[in-house]
């Protein structure tokens, strides 16, 4: 019996409209220990943070609500938080 691999792979697009998880990119330009995000994705997204050299950084995140959050960090630095 062969198995057909196309049978367990979900392809990007063959689902219906609005299938996709939806992600917002946050660009902190402003050096800040306390970083206020308004996301509008309607769920509490997870978050990975990168400072301005690419460097992943840990922060504390409290959900607001289902669209805003806030992440707070030891100092103060700029660079971008990814929400998915």
């Amino acid at each position: 019996m062969s198995i057909n691999l196309d049978d367990f792979v979900i392809r990007r697009g063959q689902g219906s409209a609005g299938d996709e998880d939806k992600h917002y990119v946050h660009d902190q330009g402003i050096s800040s220990a306390s970083w206020s995000i308004q996301h509008n994705l309607n769920k509490f997204p997870s978050v990975e943070v990168v400072d301005s050299a690419g460097t992943v950084v840990i922060g504390e995140v409290s959900y607001t609500d289902v669209n805003n959050l806030t992440i707070d960090f030891i100092s103060g630095f700029s660079g971008k938080a990814y929400l998915n």
